[in-house]
C-alpha cells in the first residue's frame, strides 16, 4: 500500500478540522439514540460542507464495541460523511478506545480498510498505537512547511500508586526528539508544528487560577489532585472552561521537550467534553477541542468542531476557532428545550439561583440575559 498523496497547501491555505470525543455506539435500537446519532452526523456533514477542511483529525474516543463487525459498523458510520466528500483524515486514540477487546492496531486497520484516505501509520516498538508525524507541503508540493505530530496518550495510569489517567512514556518522548533531530539535520531547520493528543498535558492547568468568592457561580470544580478547589480561566485565556482539565497526575516531560525542540507552536487535546478554551503557556498554545457528539455528557448545542487555518505565507500566524452546532444553523433532534438554549454552565447557575429561593422563571430570564449580552 503506497498510502494517500502527500498533504499540501492549496490556494495559499491549509485547513484542519478537529473532531472531539464522539463516543458513537453500535446499538441504535432506542429512538433517542438514533436522534443523538442524527445530530452528530448532521454536525459533521454540515461542518464538512461549510468549512471545507483539507484534513479532519479525530481526537479519540470515537466509539467502540467488543464485536469486530459492530466496531467496523461504528467506524463506517463515522467516516461516511468524509468518504462521501473525499476528505482525508487522521486520528489519535483516546483513553476509552483501548477498553475495547479489539487491539488498537486492529482498530487502526479497520479505519484504513473502511476508508483508506488515512494519514496515520503506527511507529513500531513505541508505547501505544498511531504515534507518527505527517508533513504538509507548500502549494508547489516541493517543501515541507508544516509538521503534524500524533501521539497515543494512553488509558489509565500505568502506576498503581498514581490514580487517574495515563501520560506519555519516555520511549514516545525519545522518539519525538529523535525524529525532530533527524528532520532538522535533513532540512537544515524544523517547520512549525502542531501536536495532537487525547489527554491534555499537566501544563494546561497553568491556564486556570483559584476562583474568588464572587466567581463561584462561574467556576469549575477541581479534578483529581485539585479536588475540592474551584477554578476559573486566567486573563488572556479565550473560549469556554466547562470542567477542570482532566490531566494525568504525572508530568511526562513532553511539554519541556516541545520547548527545547522549538517546533511545536500549538497542541490540541480532546478528552474534556465541555472545554474549548485556548491559552498560551511559555509561548505554546494549548487548545481544547470539545465533544462533537451527543451520546455522552455534552454542552448542548454548543457541541462543535475546532478549525485551524494556516497561511502558506505565515504558517505560525494561524487562526483557530470553535464552530458550534447552533452556529451552523442546525436544530437538534435529540435535545430538550433547556439544553437547546443554554450552556451547561448556565443550567447550573439556574439551579443555584433556584435553590437560593429565586423563582426558576426569574433565574432563567437572568441566564438568558447574560447569554444574550455575552454573545451580542
Amino acid at each position: 500500500m503506497n498510502g494517500p498523496a502527500p498533504l499540501r497547501f492549496r490556494g495559499g491555505t491549509f485547513r484542519i478540522m478537529a473532531v472531539g470525543d464522539l463516543h458513537e455506539p453500535f446499538d441504535l435500537s432506542d429512538p433517542r439514540e438514533r436522534r443523538k446519532t442524527a445530530d452528530t452526523l448532521m454536525l459533521l456533514e454540515t461542518a464538512l460542507q461549510k468549512l471545507r477542511p483539507d484534513l479532519v483529525v479525530f481526537m479519540g474516543d470515537m466509539g467502540k464495541d467488543d464485536d469486530e463487525e459492530k466496531d467496523r459498523a461504528i467506524i463506517r458510520r463515522i467516516l461516511a460523511p468524509l468518504k462521501a466528500r473525499g476528505v482525508p483524515y487522521a486520528l489519535v486514540f483516546g483513553n476509552h478506545d483501548p477498553e475495547c477487546a479489539i487491539p488498537l492496531t486492529r482498530q487502526l486497520r479497520f479505519y484504513r480498510e473502511e476508508y483508506d484516505n488515512l494519514y496515520i501509520t503506527d511507529t513500531p516498538g513505541l508505547t501505544g498505537c498511531g504515534n507518527c508525524r505527517v508533513g504538509v507541503l507548500d502549494g508547489e508540493g516541493k517543501k515541507e512547511i508544516l509538521s503534524l505530530w500524533f501521539a497515543d496518550s494512553g488509558c489509565g495510569s500505568p502506576d498503581p500508586a498514581v490514580p487517574g489517567y495515563a501520560w506519555l512514556q519516555p520511549d514516545q518522548i525519545d522518539w519525538y526528539r529523535s525524529e525532530a533531530a533527524a528532520l532538522k539535520e535533513e532540512n537544515g531547520s524544523l517547520p512549525p508544528a502542531v501536536w495532537f493528543m487525547h489527554i491534555p498535558v499537566l501544563e494546561e492547568r497553568d491556564l486556570t487560577r483559584p476562583a474568588k468568592w464572587y466567581e463561584l457561580p462561574y467556576c469549575v470544580n477541581g479534578f483529581g489532585s485539585r479536588k475540592g478547589g474551584r477554578f476559573v480561566k486566567k486573563k488572556g485565556v479565550t473560549g469556554y472552561l466547562g470542567e477542570d482539565p482532566a490531566c494525568a497526575e504525572v508530568n511526562s516531560g513532553i511539554f519541556d521537550a516541545w520547548k527545547q525542540t522549538g517546533d511545536v507552536m500549538a497542541a490540541v487535546f480532546g478528552h474534556d467534553h465541555m472545554n474549548d478554551f485556548v491559552g498560551k503557556v511559555d509561548g505554546i498554545s494549548l487548545c481544547q477541542c470539545k465533544t462533537a457528539g451527543f451520546h455522552v455528557y455534552t454542552d448542548g448545542c454548543n457541541a462543535g468542531v475546532r478549525m485551524f487555518t494556516f497561511s502558506e505565507n505565515d504558517v505560525r500566524g494561524y487562526d483557530t476557532r470553535m464552530v458550534r452546532f447552533k452556529e451552523l444553523g442546525l436544530k437538534s433532534l435529540s435535545l430538550g428545550p433547556v439544553m437547546r438554549n443554554f450552556t451547561d454552565r448556565q443550567v447550573i447557575n439556574i439551579h443555584t439561583l433556584t435553590a437560593a429561593g429565586i423563582p426558576a422563571l426569574t433565574a432563567a430570564a437572568a441566564a438568558a440575559a447574560v447569554r444574550y449580552l455575552r454573545h451580542k
